[in-house]
């Protein structure tokens, strides 16, 4: 990025370090009953996992899928008791992870390479270093949405001069893809517009009352929130330039430029946009027996819960095996069973 977004990371981090207080602790295991009859995919007795998964607000895609693949792990598997847990975001999970606070966690491709492999800058210049977080499973492709009214006059971002814009919710990987799109418009996001970080419903809820000009979130299409606040008021989509996607993706090779789903929001326009895979990644603390048994859990019984959400359609062993954060060693032995890792 061509600037430093000091003042975001840092409402990052202290958005991480207030809530860690009251987050899950770390892998809590014990010894399971030597006489007990496991399900498929686990094994009789040994030891038992229990496992948190940081998803986001209750509402959101992150939520529906990872409380389904928490259930179908714990009906398969008795040696493993996955609890997905609420969360702000993205971040928060990666960073949760990273400092032994959550154990598995839901995030996007940015801050999963970011936080594994180091190097971070602008935006992620928290993960400048390498930390401890590795990858568990690739899942789906979600896609960015700039919304605003229909009678705003805004077409393009770069329309949003001057105007009050919610780039995302704070402590998520969200408002990363909307800054990237600007700042490759020449829009400084900390002078050009009125930044204001909201949820993704509280955004919408601010738009169609007209406190904020624009709001942007990144999800699997449909969106329920989305979904709602478009049945019953005018809303559209911004559209990006696709030379501007282009520079984009160039820069940042973890998104890919698309256009929105079609049909996913039968009243809103379609558009050009970004889109990036959601991941789940993982504590290096984790055993890599709990994260074996997880990963072989979750693909081998995805057709149980593949209407949870369109997103888990998505969802298949060669996909999750190309997660962007160095793989954990329990789903690398799982992959390389499978023959798709070395």
């Amino acid at each position: 990025m061509k600037r430093k977004n000091t003042g975001l990371a840092m409402l990052v981090l202290a958005a991480v370090f207030m809530t860690a207080a009251c987050s899950p602790t770390g892998v809590n295991s014990k010894t399971g009953n030597s006489g007990s009859t496991a399900a498929e995919g686990a094994s009789s007795g040994g030891t038992h996992y229990d496992l948190t998964l940081g998803t986001a607000a209750s509402t959101g895609t992150y939520y529906v899928v990872g409380a389904a693949i928490a259930n179908e792990v714990n009906t398969k598997n008795p040696n493993l008791t996955v609890v997905a847990q609420t969360t702000n975001g993205g971040v928060e999970n990666v960073n949760l992870c990273m400092s032994g606070e959550m154990d598995l966690g839901m995030t996007n491709a940015d801050a999963a390479y970011w936080s594994s492999h180091g190097g971070g800058s602008g935006f992620y210049e928290i993960y400048a270093e390498p930390g401890n977080v590795k990858g568990v499973m690739r899942l789906y492709e979600s896609q960015g949405h700039m919304i605003t009214t229909a009678n705003s006059g805004i077409e393009t971002y770069e329309d949003l001069r001057g105007k009050t814009v919610c780039l995302g919710p704070p402590s998520s990987t969200i408002p990363a893809m909307s800054i990237a799109i600007l700042e490759a418009y020449g829009i400084n996001t900390d002078s050009d517009i009125k930044a204001v970080y909201y949820s993704i419903d509280e955004g919408l809820e601010k738009l169609t009352d007209g406190v904020i000009d624009a709001t942007f979130f990144v999800a699997s299409a449909p969106a329920s929130g989305l979904t709602s606040a478009s049945a019953t008021s005018d809303l559209k989509f911004v559209d990006a330039g696709e030379e501007i996607l282009k520079q984009v993706v160039e820069k940042y090779p973890y998104y890919t430029a698309a256009t929105t789903k079609e049909g996913a929001y039968p009243n809103m326009n379609s558009v050009n946009t970004l889109k990036i895979y959601t991941e789940i990644i993982a504590s290096g603390d984790v055993p890599e027996e709990a994260v074996y048994q997880f990963v072989k859990g979750a693909l081998e019984g995805q057709p149980d819960y593949v209407d949870a959400h369109v997103a888990c359609q998505e969802i298949n062993a060669e996909t999750a095996a190309s997660a962007a954060a160095k793989l954990h060693p329990g789903a690398a032995r799982y992959y390389r069973e499978l023959g798709l890792v070395d």
